[in-house]
């Protein structure tokens, strides 16, 4: 009887401890929603210092059903020639406008810019060298050098990707991670 008796209070106490840990369900789960980005803006600056700006604008922000109106610049540069480069990442739907570059920057690690060009070289090309690195020392080219080629005409395509898997791929299938934003700027070399 003690035996039935004590298993039963053993029992008993391994119920009371598990049933104690059992967590409550969420009522209200906050589902955590990514930065609008509206617009990736690139500044190209010469050896003599003169920048110019290049603007990809999507009213209602990369990756909507309905985009809106949408600004794209033509990046018009020398031919033969190499500028350095820093891009930027914004929210213009914001009154003032939300700058999100520092919150890439912050987390670099788990970003990359990813530069194309059509045609990769020769006329109407914009290569890219020098670019900036992440905290791993791996590629994260929000700034760096563009070499333009030959004169002639092209694109030039960015893509801000979040959590890539290959940071040294050439393309979007090859670097993997999920798109935040993509923007394809026709390029002008004269």
């Amino acid at each position: 009887m003690k035996k039935v008796i004590l298993s039963v209070a053993i029992l008993s106490a391994f119920a009371a401890a598990f049933s104690s840990c059992k967590k409550d369900p969420i009522e209200n789960p906050v589902v955590e929603e990514g930065e609008l980005i509206t617009t990736l803006k690139v500044t190209v600056t010469d050896s003599n210092n003169v920048s110019k700006s290049f603007v990809y604008k999507v009213e209602n922000g990369f990756g909507s059903s309905s985009q809106g109106t949408v600004q794209i610049d033509t990046f018009k540069l020398a031919p033969n020639y190499t500028y350095s480069y820093v891009i930027e990442v914004l929210n213009e739907s914001e009154t003032p406008v939300e700058d999100i570059t520092a919150e890439v920057l912050s987390e670099r690690d788990e970003h990359l810019f990813l530069l194309t060009s059509a045609p990769a070289t020769g006329a109407g090309s914009l290569t890219l060298s020098n670019g900036s690195k992440d905290n791993q020392n791996l590629p994260f080219n929000q700034s760096g050098k563009l070499t333009s080629g030959a004169a002639g005409s092209g694109s030039f395509t960015i893509a801000l990707l979040h959590e890539p898997t290959n940071k040294n791929g050439a393309t979007t299938a090859e670097t993997g991670g999920e798109t935040d934003a993509e923007a394809t700027f026709p390029v002008a070399i004269q």
